[in-house]
């Protein structure tokens, strides 16, 4: 008698079969309906304590302040070449100390930050400098001093850096680290020039006003680091002019004397002693007219040579908040799961081990 048989096809050992794959997904649903309450438990419990952590550890809300500026560089003046050169010196500022990351860099520097903190402002119709103002409005006592009582009551008297004592300026160099952290710049978009200050604080007019003044600090600074070798120029120029001035007064003064002195006694010597100081006399007016004209040409280079901070998009207000997301709520309710997936894979293999 012969029979028919029907054979499927054999699987290899490293792969699983149809009928496998389904058991085990029955496997795993049984281990899953067996196991519920503990699906559900653990990451209720999660969500608990990550919902009680954002409750008692909930920072305050913050704001945050945003200006868009460009900057244009000063154009140069090709005939004051030839002053400065008689002076010793060079025309044309070193730009490329300011260009690309290198400015970035400059706008958070210490120096930068120091100046802006020691500005004063006008806050609530009173004058009071900016420093104290971020101790009163940024939070620095509750985050970082909260430990100092002696720092509750804490403001500077002056606005001079270098008369600092060193408890202050220990505590001013914390403020300037912890406004720099606040602050950031970068380009707006690839494809523009624009550039763009933010800041991000906790009091809303702190943020605005840190970042408009802060605006004006480094306009300032920048001018004056690429003026620098023209306003050094001028001051030699001004030098210049006031010794000439000083010269030609004595030499018309001892002019006029020697003329008067001329009149009274008729001697051809008199006669020659007067022209010739009164030579001497025209050529220190012309030098002098001379170095007045470079002074001048000198301050309307200052002018041209000034880099033009055009603001594109001031601070809008109100400032948008940004509130601090509950994520250790979902971050607990995750690893409660996790928990509870573990705990019931350990359960299902242990109760698939045959007992003795």
């Amino acid at each position: 008698m012969s029979a028919t048989l029907t054979r499927h096809p054999e699987v290899p050992e490293d792969e699983l079969s149809p009928k496998e794959v389904i058991e085990k997904v029955l496997v795993i649903k049984t281990a899953l309906v067996r196991n519920w309450p503990l699906l559900l438990l653990f990451p209720l419990i999660g969500f608990g304590i990550g919902y009680g952590m954002d409750t008692y550890l909930k920072t305050p809300d913050k704001f945050e302040a945003n200006v868009v500026f460009n900057l244009g560089g000063g154009s140069q003046s090709s005939g004051l070449g030839d002053v400065a050169g008689l002076l010793g010196l060079g025309s044309a500022p070193d730009a490329n100390i300011f260009t690309g990351e290198n400015f970035f860099y400059f706008v958070k520097s210490r120096p930068v930050l120091e100046r802006n903190l020691m500005k004063e402002v006008e806050v609530n119709g009173q004058k009071t400098l900016l420093a104290n103002f971020f101790i009163d409005s940024s939070g620095i006592k509750t985050s970082d001093w909260e430990e100092r009582p002696d720092l509750q009551n804490f403001h500077f008297d002056t606005n001079d850096v270098k008369k600092l004592d060193l408890n202050s300026r220990i505590v001013f160099n914390n403020i300037v680290k912890k406004a720099g952290e606040a602050t950031d710049i970068a380009s707006l978009d690839r494809k523009s020039s624009f550039i763009t200050i933010s800041a991000v604080m906790e009091n809303e007019h702190l943020a605005g006003l840190w970042v408009t003044t802060l605006l004006k600090t480094v306009e300032e600074m920048y001018t004056e680091n690429q003026t620098q070798k023209t306003r050094k120029t001028l001051r030699l120029l001004e030098q210049r002019t006031d010794s000439l001035a000083k010269v030609l007064g004595i030499a018309e003064h001892k002019l006029a004397r020697q003329l008067d002195y001329s009149q009274q006694i008729i001697m051809p010597e008199a006669r020659v002693s007067a022209t010739s100081m009164e030579r001497k006399s025209s050529f220190l007016q012309q030098l002098y007219y001379e170095a007045m004209a470079n002074v001048e040409k000198m301050r309307l280079s200052l002018v041209r040579e000034a880099p033009l901070f055009t603001e594109i998009e001031g601070i809008k207000v109100p400032l948008d908040r940004k509130s601090e997301d509950k994520r250790r709520a979902k971050i607990g309710a995750l690893a409660g799961l996790m928990v509870a997936l573990i705990l019931t894979y350990f359960r299902t293999v242990f109760a698939t081990v045959p007992k003795k």
